[in-house]
């Protein structure tokens, strides 16, 4: 699993090796197909339902209901909002994602509960979740 789109302007928390700073507008131009990728990205696996709602860091161009949910592959995580900054401002992205889901042919691929459910325990750690004892 590898995170990508938590960059440290949405939570002071996120681990800076998962994304940094928001990259600049117009950095992944020509990279990718925008609303391919958009589309790719929104319709990815649910790993987390959070009920807030997310704006726009970069612009204040947009708000998102429920912008820092995350969602999945299969083998990359993103928070949900990660689609409207690829649409709005097409911002780079790492290449291994790009490459996979150049791959799967910008259609996120079927996955099992059985793949899902560790998915969801490891991102919930890694964004400071934990189960009550």
């Amino acid at each position: 699993m590898k995170p990508i789109g938590f960059y440290r302007e949405m939570d002071a928390h996120y681990d800076a090796a998962w994304g940094g700073p928001v990259p600049a507008p117009e950095s992944g131009g020509g990279r990718y197909p925008v609303g391919e990728l958009a589309d790719y990205l929104a319709s990815g696996h649910p790993l987390l339902d959070v009920t807030e709602l997310t704006t726009d860091v970069i612009g204040g161009a947009f708000r998102v209901p429920g912008g820092s949910s995350v969602l999945t592959d299969g083998a990359f995580v993103w928070r949900a909002d990660l689609a409207k900054y690829v649409e709005r401002y097409r911002i780079a992205l790492p290449g291994d994602f790009l490459r996979a889901a150049r791959e799967n042919g910008f259609r996120v691929p079927p996955a099992d509960y059985g793949v899902l459910l560790p998915l969801s325990v490891e991102v919930s750690g890694l964004l400071g979740f934990r189960p009550r004892s």
